[in-house]
């Protein structure tokens, strides 16, 4: 499964939400940070007492190895191992280093491909962004908001651009799940808005469902730090993105059950 966390402008938590839901995936999973503009990942991660990832392997080792190569292990080979269930592969610190990326859609190829789950951190996104074919690739693109009104309308007026060209690369509408994060006590009524505000959008009918992740500091520096166990999976955190993971697995499933466009659905039914 290949997951794709955007953001829109202003709205934070994207590289969060990635980490959170590919910890609270169950098999071993990579984040990849693929943001045009610059990240932060490998500042961020530090299990086993480090100070930050090595310098390489990133996401630039990636693109240029999947111009070339096709292997399914392509990802997992080069992601650094941040905790037993989770590698992460970091992308540039700045928007100057990734200038060396004119071409996204190898690395999109081999997201796609991978053998390994996939979640891939885009940050903001618009329809003119390099990562527009990273998005395209997904099978779920989650976007990330914040509760209030006016980050809502904003999320509203982004998927009714974002959508369509997302669609136009990818030769079909994708699957969205938008993600609010606010506070545990709230999360189910602002979701419950969001659907709500969004239900009658261009994007509508393409949102599988709309979750929440729990804005918990405390949940968030334990995920930074590595840790694993009960301990981790108790907070509030990782409680709403294993809600949200399995929210992502149903609107995978759906669209892997529709037909390619342009084709007639098939009434026979068969194992893959």
């Amino acid at each position: 499964m290949f997951v794709a966390v955007c953001c829109d402008r202003g709205a934070p938590g994207a590289t969060t939400t990635a980490l959170a839901l590919a910890t609270a995936i169950s098999e071993y999973t990579v984040v990849v940070e693929a943001d045009p503009y610059g990240g932060d990942l490998a500042l961020r991660c530090r299990a086993g007492g480090r100070d930050v990832l090595p310098e390489t392997p990133t996401v630039l080792t990636v693109s240029t190895a999947a111009r070339t190569s096709h292997a399914p292990d392509l990802v997992s080979v080069y992601a650094h191992r941040f905790t037993d269930g989770v590698g992460v592969i970091p992308g540039h610190m700045s928007a100057e280093q990734a200038a060396g990326m004119s071409d996204w859609s190898p690395l999109a190829a081999a997201l796609h491909a991978s053998s390994t789950h996939v979640v891939a951190d885009l940050g903001r996104i618009h329809m003119s962004s390099p990562s527009l074919s990273v998005a395209a690739a997904a099978d779920v693109l989650v976007v990330v908001g914040r509760a209030d009104v006016g980050a809502v309308v904003h999320l509203r007026e982004r998927l009714a651009r974002l959508v369509p060209a997302v669609a136009a690369v990818r030769g079909r509408p994708p699957v969205v799940v938008p993600v609010v994060l606010t506070l545990r006590r709230a999360g189910g009524r602002h979701a419950a808005d969001v659907r709500r505000l969004l239900a009658d959008s261009p994007a509508g009918p393409l949102v599988g469902s709309v979750g929440w992740v729990a804005w918990d500091p405390r949940g968030v520096a334990r995920l930074e730090r590595g840790e694993e166990g009960r301990g981790l999976t108790r907070t509030p955190l990782l409680r709403s993105a294993a809600t949200v993971v399995d929210a992502i697995v149903t609107a995978a499933a759906g669209q892997a059950a529709l037909p390619p466009s342009g084709t007639q659905p098939s009434h026979s039914v068969g194992a893959s």
